[in-house]
C-alpha cells in the first residue's frame, strides 16, 4: 500500500521555517520607498510584478501560445534594501504557479536571499520553503539573528510563478532604507530566449544564469526568457526595443522554433532592435547541446547546420554592423555537459553556473 510520509516527521531539518512574529513592521514594495525593485523594468510605471508593460497586455494576449501567462512570471526580479533587522520574514501571494516534477518548487515559486555589507560582498543566505499546495505562504529567513550592523539584503523573485503580493517583515525598531543604485555599473543587459533563459530548472532563483551574471558583472539584467514561447515574435522585439538605457542584447531563442521559423524571424528581430539601438552590442547565441545530439548523428548534423546558419547571419550583418556577435551555445556547458542538466535539456545549478561563467566572460569583452 502506498503511503505519503511528511519528511519533517522523519527529519526535523526539513521543517518549514514559519514562526509567528507579532511585532514586525511589514513593507509593501508597491507603496513604500524603503525598498527598491529591480529587474522588472516597468514596475514603477504599472506597480505590478510583471515582465512586460501593462499597455502591451492585449498585444501579447493575441499572440499564439502562452506568452501572456509567462510574462507574468517574475524571473529576473529582485528587491534590495539596507537594514540592521535581526528578523526577516516574507508573506507571499501567488496568482499562478507551475507544478513541474523536474524543477524544485524553491526555484519555481520561492524567493531566495543574498546578504552582505555591500553589493560586492553579497553571499547566498537561504531560500524560502513552503507548502506548494498553497498559493499563499509565509517564510522566516532569520529570527533573533546576531546582527548589529547594516547589511544589504537582496531578495530574488520566483522563476516560474506569478506574484500578486510580497510583504517584507522586519523588526519594528530596525533601520531600513532602499538601495537606489544597487548595481555598480549603469545600463541594462537584456536577455531574450527560452525556458533555459527563464531559469528552468534552477533549484532557486539566484542560480538562474542571468542572475549570476548580474551579480558577477554588476549590471542589472532583464530576463525575457519565455518557456516554449520565445519565438522571435516581432511584437516582442518592439517591446524590448523601447527599454531605456540598454547596454547589450543577448538573443538565444533557437530552441523554441523550427529552423524555418528561425530563418523567418531572426533578421527582422535584430533589425527592430537596431531601429532604437543602432550601435549597442547584440549577441546571437545558439542553443546549448541537448542529450540527443550526443547520441544521434542525424541530430548532431542538423544542429551543426542551424548553428552555421546563425553564424552566417552574424557574418552577413557584420559587414555593416560592427557590434553584432555570434556565440556557439554548444560550448556553454563545457566538455562535461552531460553532468549539467536535469533532463538532458534544462540545466541544473551546476549547468547554470557554467553557462554564467562563459557568458559573462564573453559579455565583458564586448561591452
Amino acid at each position: 500500500m502506498q503511503k505519503k510520509v511528511e519528511i519533517s516527521k522523519v527529519d526535523e531539518n526539513f521543517k518549514i521555517n514559519n514562526q509567528d512574529n507579532k511585532n514586525l513592521k511589514w513593507i509593501n514594495p508597491k507603496n513604500s520607498n524603503l525598498v527598491k525593485v529591480y529587474g522588472l523594468n516597468w514596475f514603477y510605471k504599472d506597480f505590478r510584478y510583471h515582465r512586460f508593460p501593462k499597455e502591451t497586455d492585449e498585444t501579447i494576449k493575441n499572440l499564439s501560445g502562452s506568452l501572456d501567462v509567462l510574462t507574468a512570471n517574475t524571473s529576473g526580479g529582485s528587491i534590495a534594501f539596507y537594514s540592521n533587522t535581526k528578523t526577516l520574514k516574507i508573506k507571499v501571494k501567488l496568482s499562478y504557479m507551475f507544478h513541474m516534477g523536474h524543477m524544485p518548487y524553491t526555484g519555481q515559486a520561492g524567493f531566495d536571499l543574498y546578504l552582505g555589507k555591500s553589493f560586492n560582498e553579497l553571499k547566498f543566505y537561504r531560500s524560502s520553503n513552503f507548502d506548494f499546495n498553497n498559493y499563499e505562504y509565509e517564510f522566516t529567513f532569520f529570527e533573533n539573528a546576531e546582527i548589529n550592523d547594516i547589511n544589504l539584503h537582496m531578495l530574488n523573485f520566483p522563476l516560474y510563478a506569478s506574484v500578486d503580493e510580497v510583504l517584507i517583515g522586519i523588526d519594528e525598531d530596525a533601520t531600513i532604507y532602499s538601495e537606489e543604485n544597487l548595481f555598480p555599473n549603469s545600463g541594462k543587459i537584456v536577455f531574450y530566449g527560452t525556458s533555459i533563459t527563464q531559469g528552468g530548472c534552477a533549484s532557486r532563483p539566484g542560480s538562474s544564469y542571468t542572475q549570476v551574471v548580474a551579480r558577477h558583472l554588476g549590471y542589472e539584467c532583464l530576463n525575457f526568457g519565455f518557456s516554449g514561447n520565445g519565438k522571435g515574435q516581432i511584437e516582442v522585439a518592439e517591446i524590448l526595443s523601447k527599454i531605456e538605457n540598454v547596454k547589450m542584447f543577448v538573443l538565444n531563442y533557437e530552441a523554441n522554433v523550427y529552423f524555418d521559423q528561425l530563418k523567418q524571424t531572426v533578421w527582422n528581430f535584430i533589425a527592430k532592435l537596431r531601429e532604437t539601438y543602432p550601435t549597442v552590442p547584440i549577441i546571437l547565441m545558439s542553443k546549448i547541446r541537448f542529450f540527443d545530439e550526443n547520441h544521434f548523428a542525424s541530430v548532431k548534423k542538423t544542429e551543426h547546420m542551424i548553428r552555421t546558419y546563425q553564424r552566417n547571419v552574424v557574418k552577413k550583418l557584420s559587414q555593416t554592423d560592427n557590434n553584432i556577435y555570434y556565440y556557439d551555445g554548444s560550448k556553454l556547458l563545457g566538455s562535461d555537459f552531460e553532468e549539467k542538466t536535469v533532463d538532458g535539456v534544462h540545466p541544473n545549478d551546476y549547468g547554470f553556473y557554467s553557462i554564467a561563467k562563459v557568458v559573462e566572460k564573453f559579455i565583458a569583452k564586448k561591452l
